[in-house]
């Protein structure tokens, strides 16, 4: 059983619970949103300077990265070769990145500065000890450090990515650094595990699991050998959202045959039932504020998103175009809504303002797209995709709609910064 088809089964026995709607008309979707010619600032990164030469190929892997996280974060256009100066101004400014690995006191030490190539002056820089297993972190920290410094936002390479796989007949929970790097399994059992969200300043996952023959939820902190449990009353308890404003957990229970949406503290103790209908209402996630929940409910006759107070107030329908949507996640300005939609007979990604009066699609290629989440800089977003099969998780830039594929695996949350 797939991770999709055991939610499937999940959504099937809450379905046979609850009485059948009439769909409802619907519209179609806008036009797509297009790629944008996004302006890069020109970045000159030298080969590193080096004053040893057993350092020679820790520098080259510190080059590498560096390398890599400037070029994902979509804000720079990388320059090996010296640029010429000559016309420089603001309007084309180039930055120059160095770094340099050499001995100091017996140690390796990694020294970066950030310099205007047009002016020559000294923007910043970081030295750091290059510490045994600790290269990419070092190097991470420090990329973040020329996007701060050069843009005043914050990178995202320090961030970790949780999701699911499938290894050798067992399911796995597993966490990496934001490239896919370092993967370390935190759960391995033989049924289905779905849908991971970061939790508890992220320090621990919360996940659904059927280890104790339905879907529960469970959580596992990251310094602990096993997890806990959640919620495991009657019924399904299912699609968990953290919020780190609140300290307090959005979860879709069955109790009493229905699935509501719940609101719980970080040891389960349900405080409140904020949702009260026939339909099936599921997949919570928390507004950034914490003052706000979106969700999915089929109320109108189809899955559809909807937006409330966390008080249970001020109901409203966010999505009216398309006859299936599914799974939001707000974004980390609060500007933007994801969710799935689908169409055709497949599903794609779907962004819409928490207003509801801008809705576009991000995707039309051919395979599915699940589960979206936002990275913290709230311009890349990760994401299962499915194809011929196979599912891979992906990473999507929602300005230059550029994509990678991270890991094999589904389900995927990206953690706070």
């Amino acid at each position: 059983m797939t991770e999709l088809a055991a939610f499937v089964v999940l959504l099937l026995a809450v379905l046979a619970m609850t009485p059948v709607r009439a769909h409802a008309q619907v519209d179609v979707w806008p036009s797509p949103l297009e790629a944008v010619e996004v302006y890069r600032i020109p970045l000159w990164l030298p080969q590193f300077q080096i004053d040893d030469p057993s350092l020679i190929s820790r520098a080259q892997t510190m080059e590498q990265v560096l390398y890599q996280d400037l070029e994902f974060c979509g804000l720079f256009e990388i320059i090996r070769k010296k640029p010429v100066v000559v016309g420089m101004n603001s309007t084309n400014l180039s930055i120059q990145v160095q770094g340099k690995v050499s001995t100091a006191d017996g140690r390796a030490v990694f020294e970066g500065t950030v310099t205007d190539v047009a002016s020559g002056d000294f923007i910043g820089g970081k030295r750091y000890e290059i510490k045994e297993g600790s290269i990419r972190r070092t190097v991470h920290h420090f990329s973040d450090e020329v996007i701060h410094m050069v843009t005043g936002e914050r990178g995202v390479a320090l961030t970790s990515i949780v999701f699911t796989r499938k290894n050798e007949g067992q399911w796995e929970l597993v966490v990496c650094d934001y490239d896919g790097y370092g993967p370390r399994v935190l759960v391995r059992q033989s049924v289905p595990l779905l849908e991971p969200r970061w939790a508890d300043q992220n320090r621990a996952v919360v996940y659904t699991s059927y280890r104790a023959g339905k879907a529960d939820l469970y959580i596992r902190y990251l310094d602990e050998s096993q997890s806990r449990t959640l919620a495991a009353g009657e019924g399904m308890n299912y699609t968990a959202d953290w919020s780190d404003r609140r300290e307090m957990i959005l979860a879709a229970l069955s109790r009493g045959g229905n699935s509501e949406i719940y609101l719980l503290d970080k040891t389960g103790v349900v405080k409140r039932q904020l949702t009260f209908s026939r339909a099936i209402d599921t997949s919570p996630c928390w507004s950034p504020s914490g003052r706000e929940m979106a969700f999915t409910s089929d109320r109108s006759g189809t899955p559809q998103l909807y937006i409330m107070e966390v008080d249970g107030t001020n109901l409203r329908r966010l999505s009216f175009a398309g006859g299936y949507n599914e799974s939001p996640a707000w974004s980390p300005r609060g500007d933007q809504i994801a969710f799935v939609t689908r169409i055709d007979g497949r599903f794609q990604l779907a962004i819409i303002t928490p207003d509801g009066r801008d809705g576009r699609l991000l995707t039309e290629e051919a395979g599915g797209r699940e589960n979206p989440r936002w990275a913290p800089d709230g311009r890349h977003m990760v994401y299962t995709e499915r194809t011929g099969g196979q599912e891979a998780i992906s990473v999507i830039d929602i300005k230059t709609k550029g994509k990678r594929i991270l890991a094999q695996g589904a389900n995927a949350d990206w953690s706070t910064r």
